[in-house]
């Protein structure tokens, strides 16, 4: 259960809550658990902050500051997460799906596991995230950058990967069945075992990556 007095100086805005972490830098705010359907975010500092299992379906979180928050198994479904700032937050087991991640920043970011089936990924930085059996089918990931992603056993089927970056990251047993990777630049990524049937790699550059089959690509 959320904290009673963290959540009462939620609900007085985002001023008001912005002013009181600033004077509380020792302060780890506690709202797991705690119902945040469609609520207006956008901007707040939720930093360090525990949304273990909290419902933040449809929730306003654009340019809200969430590095290193607690967010295992937390539903974001639909919420829009434009700009936002989760480096290093754990969101393990979050539900994902249909969020906007415009622009984002996930490095170091958590995400096993999670649901973002038909996210909006596009121009994000995941570089250095774990995405290790991430659901990801119809996501649109145009330009994200996964540099160094952890991406393995993941579902990628029809995901758009167009002109993003895959250097170095491990794609070991993932499913890319049908994924767009036209203009991708995956250098020296690890595709060892996966699965990339139909999949569009017109103009994808695979300079020095692992192949499906184990060969490395000249």
């Amino acid at each position: 259960m959320p904290n009673a007095e963290h959540l009462n100086i939620l609900e007085q805005g985002c001023q008001a809550w912005n002013h009181w972490r600033e004077q509380s830098p020792g302060v780890k705010p506690d709202l797991g658990q705690a119902d945040l359907t469609g609520t207006d975010l956008a901007c707040f500092n939720l930093s360090h902050t525990n949304l273990e299992s909290a419902l933040l379906a449809g929730a306003d979180l654009r340019g809200a500051y969430l590095a290193s928050a607690y967010l295992y198994h937390a539903n974001l479904y639909m919420a829009d997460l434009i700009e936002a700032n989760l480096s290093g937050a754990c969101l393990a087991w979050a539900t994902l799906a249909g969020s906007d991640l415009y622009r984002a920043d996930l490095s170091l970011a958590d995400l096993r596991d999670a649901n973002l089936v038909g996210a909006l990924i596009r121009r994000a930085n995941l570089s250095a995230a774990t995405l290790e059996r991430a659901n990801l089918t119809r996501a649109n990931c145009l330009q994200a950058n996964l540099m160094q992603t952890n991406l393995s056993q993941s579902i990628l089927t029809e995901a758009v990967l167009e002109s993003a970056s895959l250097i170095d990251a491990n794609l070991t047993n993932a499913i890319l069945v049908e994924a767009n990777l036209i203009k991708t630049n995956a250098c020296r990524a690890n595709f060892r075992g996966a699965n990339l049937s139909h999949a569009e790699i017109e103009k994808t550059s695979f300079r020095g990556a692992t192949m499906p089959d184990g060969r490395l690509y000249p």
